[in-house]
C-alpha cells in the first residue's frame, strides 16, 4: 500500500464521521454522550492524515510502502483490492441503516437488577402524568427506596410487542453503543391494555398509567397498569438511553 493510499484512507474515515455527526446518524451507532469524542477523534484523524500529506509534498512525493517480489517490483496488483476499503467508508456517509429490531438486542434490562444497586431515586417531575423513559421506570421499579412510582400516573413511550401472555412495550436501549443494546420491555395491563392488543408489533404507542409496587412473588417484568393508550409516530431516533 503506498503512504497516498493510507493518507486518503485515513481522511475518508475523518470525513466520513464528521458527516454523521452533522446529519445525527451517528446515534444509529453510539448514544449521544459520545458526541463530542467522536467530533475529537474525527479532528484527531483528519489532522494526521493532512499533516502527512503535507510531508509527503515537502519530500518530493509520497513513498511505497508495497512488499516486494523476488524480482524487486512492488506488487502493485494490491492498490486496488486496498481501495476497496473505501466503499464501506462512503456507504457509512450515504447510507443510513435501519434501526436495530427488538430481536437482535440481548434480553431484558431488567435482568441485571439486584439489591446492591438499591439506592434513592430524586423525586418524579411534577404533573398529571409526566414522561419517564422506559428504562427510569424499571430502574425504579426495581431499585428505588423510595418507592417514587407508588400511586403516581407517569406516561411512557415505546413500541409494541405482542406475546403469549398478553401485550408488552418495548424499548431498545443502548448502554454505549448499538453493539450493547438490551431490550426493555414492560406488560401493559388496566382498562386500556387492550387498546394495544390488536396492534402490530413494532407499533409506536404512547401510554399513560400507574406501576403497582412489587410484590414478592411478582414476575421479572412489571405491570404497567395502562388507563389511556395512545398510537404515535416513529421517533427519529428509536433508542433510549439510561442514566
Amino acid at each position: 500500500m503506498t503512504r497516498e493510499t493510507e493518507n486518503t484512507v485515513l481522511l475518508v474515515v475523518g470525513i466520513s464521521i464528521i458527516m454523521i455527526t452533522i446529519t445525527g446518524e451517528f446515534t444509529r451507532y453510539v448514544k449521544p454522550g459520545l458526541l463530542p469524542w467522536l467530533i475529537a477523534s474525527a479532528v484527531l484523524l483528519i489532522g494526521l492524515a493532512l499533516l502527512a500529506m503535507l510531508r509527503d509534498i515537502r519530500r518530493g512525493g509520497p513513498r511505497i510502502s508495497d512488499e516486494v517480489d523476488d524480482h524487486g517490483h512492488p506488487h502493485s496488483h494490491r492498490r486496488g483490492i486496498v481501495w476497496l476499503l473505501v466503499l464501506p467508508i462512503m456507504a457509512l456517509c450515504f447510507i443510513t441503516p435501519p434501526a436495530l429490531r427488538p430481536s437482535a438486542a440481548a434480553p431484558s434490562v431488567t435482568s441485571v437488577s439486584n439489591d446492591v444497586l438499591n439506592r434513592a431515586f430524586p423525586p418524579i417531575p411534577p404533573g398529571r402524568a409526566p414522561e419517564l423513559s422506559l428504562p427510569e421506570v424499571l430502574m425504579r421499579e426495581a431499585q428505588d427506596t423510595t418507592g417514587s412510582l407508588k400511586g403516581r400516573p407517569i406516561t411512557v413511550t415505546g413500541f409494541v410487542l405482542n406475546e403469549a401472555q398478553g401485550v408488552d412495550l418495548g424499548r431498545v436501549v443502548i448502554i454505549c453503543c448499538a453493539a450493547d443494546a438490551q431490550l426493555a420491555r414492560i406488560h401493559l395491563g388496566g382498562p386500556a391494555a387492550a387498546q394495544a392488543t390488536g396492534l402490530p408489533d413494532n407499533t409506536w404507542i404512547r401510554v399513560e398509567g400507574e406501576v403497582p409496587p412489587r410484590q414478592p412473588n411478582s414476575p421479572k417484568i412489571p405491570t404497567l397498569q395502562a388507563t389511556a393508550v395512545t398510537r404515535i409516530d416513529a421517533p427519529a431516533n428509536p433508542y433510549d438511553y439510561p442514566h
